[in-house]
């Protein structure tokens, strides 16, 4: 009988240890989405994003910070960096705006393509900081697609 235990609880403490170490971000962001929705050149030539977070869970989330790495025609534009924390609340979403920095001459080409046309394919690659309890904080990765209004003003 003790033979034919062992084994078993073996079995089990493998199985506890193996899931106890996995990797919950995935399952934090599971019904999360961020998307571009529109994107604006400034006659300085700053360019800003308005984007948008879409929470389809039953609960509230807080971003406590959010980079957002942002592709026009598959050429990298920026990036987008939020810091000030934002509320999405359960079954709803949250718009906010802000400036994006960085990119290069093929970047600024990309948009002025993209005012000309009116519109553009993106890829929004984000990083955001989840806060999940007081002083407890999960790192999730989100990734969205579609096309996105390209304006001057």
């Amino acid at each position: 009988m003790k033979k034919a235990l062992l084994p078993f609880c073996l079995l089990a403490l493998l199985a506890a240890l193996v899931s106890g170490c996995t990797n919950t971000s995935k399952l934090v962001s599971r019904g999360l989405k961020a998307e571009v929705t529109s994107i604006v050149r400034a006659p300085d030539g700053s360019v800003t994003a308005s984007w948008r977070v879409t929470n389809d869970n039953i609960v509230a989330y807080i971003f406590n910070r959010v980079r957002a790495k942002i592709y026009l025609n598959g050429t990298y534009l920026g990036l987008l960096t939020n810091d000030t924390p934002l509320a999405i609340p359960a079954n709803t979403m949250s718009v906010r705006s802000g400036q994006v920095t960085g990119g290069d001459p093929a970047a600024r080409r990309a948009l002025d393509a993209a005012v000309t046309q009116g519109s553009a394919s993106y890829r929004v690659d984000s990083q955001v900081t989840i806060c999940i309890y007081d002083d407890t904080f999960e790192e999730s990765k989100l990734t969205a697609a579609g096309t996105v209004t390209v304006k001057a003003e």
